[in-house]
């Protein structure tokens, strides 16, 4: 296990960033009197506005631990999304929330790991990816904030591991050097909170973080699922596009001798799709048949809408358009699969009309290369289906060119 000692101490070089949540505001909200004032922020939420919570709180305790305490509960409401019951204990501050893994996602990087092995994980936020790394093997944790690493501490103490975690407040560039494998979270948001969109933007950088290589058996660093494929290091030997619940939550690069494949697409709970040449797979387009699919992000990040293709027997409905066709439907984790009823050239005046005299009620609008908004469509539709008895999705794309809309069976 690594110790304390084996982490570096911070140089300095970068700035931590402030917070209105201090060490010393977390630990009154963690004591018995903080707890009671979150819980006096839970049952007031339900029956008056938050400037009226702000108002009895402060007739009872100084602004600064009120503001504190409204903060906490709101980043757990949203924080149980992504760790469920942990999220009520658990320490929180908005733009780190934000920025961490999804409990399941990051348990399913976690398993990429060596069972046993040392891990250093840098630029830890709150700790969210040391508690599903703890949970098979040593962590040692690191980041250049104190409020973070405070965090970080605590949610391990709440998720039970912290017996197999070390957290220190030391800069990502200088890792543990104890550790076999590293794993890296960069920060992906400028000091005013935009996000950067060139890896070598991101705190650390990319290149900083690949510098490290050599020092660890496998190095993981995860980086935006939008980051352009140009950007990727020439050395990374995977490329690993994570979805959970319908969004793309992540790429991964590993530089891992025992990477096995170029390319992977993974849906937590329902596998992955691997390809292991250094093009992916191109798929032919096709006339639409009975069936339309929507291939998971993860999939259509990954450019594997090709590979996916030939697993189903299908085709695509247009060129560079990224929905799926076939005479048959079949069940996949990789993609939702649609029952054509009728496809319909897109006019406003013909949709309402073909809606309307089916009794078909849209309640949810998909598009891919379609010149209207789903949300605008859907407004313009308003009325139109509103007393049918069959609910309809509309897949709105483009074939040969010209907009289409196809009307389908949810189901």
């Amino acid at each position: 296990m690594p110790q304390p000692d084996d982490l570096p101490q911070g140089t300095g070089a970068l700035t931590a960033a402030s917070h209105a949540l201090t060490i010393n505001l977390l630990r009154q909200l963690d004591g018995a009197a903080g707890r009671q004032l979150l819980q006096r922020v839970q049952d007031l939420e339900q029956t008056l506005a938050p400037w009226q919570v702000m108002e009895r709180l402060r007739r009872d305790a100084a602004a600064e631990l009120c503001r504190a305490a409204v903060s906490l509960h709101a980043c757990r409401l949203a924080a149980r999304e992504k760790f469920g019951e942990l999220a009520q204990d658990m320490m929180f501050d908005d733009a780190a929330l934000q920025m961490a893994s999804a409990l399941p996602v990051a348990t399913h990087r976690a398993t990429r790991f060596a069972d046993g092995e040392a891990v250093a994980d840098i630029a830890c936020g709150i700790g969210g990816d040391c508690v599903a790394l703890a949970h098979r093997g040593p962590v040692a944790a690191c980041d250049l904030d104190p409020v973070r690493t405070w965090m970080a501490q605590h949610n391990a103490e709440i998720a039970g591991v912290s017996a197999q975690v070390v957290v220190a407040c030391a800069d990502a560039r200088a890792p543990a050097v104890r550790c076999a494998s590293l794993f890296a979270d960069p920060a992906r948001r400028s000091d005013g909170g935009r996000r950067v969109r060139h890896g070598n933007d991101y705190s650390p950088s990319l290149e900083q973080i690949v510098a490290l290589r050599p020092g660890f058996r496998c190095v993981a660093v995860k980086v935006s699922p939008a980051l352009n494929e140009e950007q990727l290091p020439s050395t990374v030997d995977e490329v690993e596009y994570v979805s959970w619940r319908g969004q793309c939550r992540e790429a991964v690069l590993w530089f891992d001798p025992a990477a096995a494949v170029r390319r992977r697409a993974t849906v937590i709970g329902g596998g992955s799709l691997l390809w292991d040449e250094v093009k992916p797979p191109k798929a032919e387009v096709g006339t639409p048949g009975a069936y339309l699919y929507d291939p998971d992000p993860a999939v259509v990040r990954s450019h594997l809408v090709g590979l996916l293709a030939s697993q189903l027997n299908a085709t695509l409905v247009g060129d560079q358009v990224a929905y799926l066709t076939s005479e048959e439907g079949r069940a996949t984790p990789f993609a939702r699969c649609f029952r054509v009823l009728e496809q319909v050239p897109f006019g406003l005046r013909r949709l309402r009309q073909q809606l309307k005299a089916e009794g078909w009620r849209p309640t949810e609008i998909l598009r891919r290369r379609f010149p209207v908004e789903p949300a605008m469509l859907m407004r313009d539709l308003r009325g139109a289906g509103n007393t049918g008895t069959r609910t309809v999705s509309l897949i709105c794309t483009k074939v040969a060119d010209r907009p289409v809309v196809f009307i389908c069976d949810p189901h």
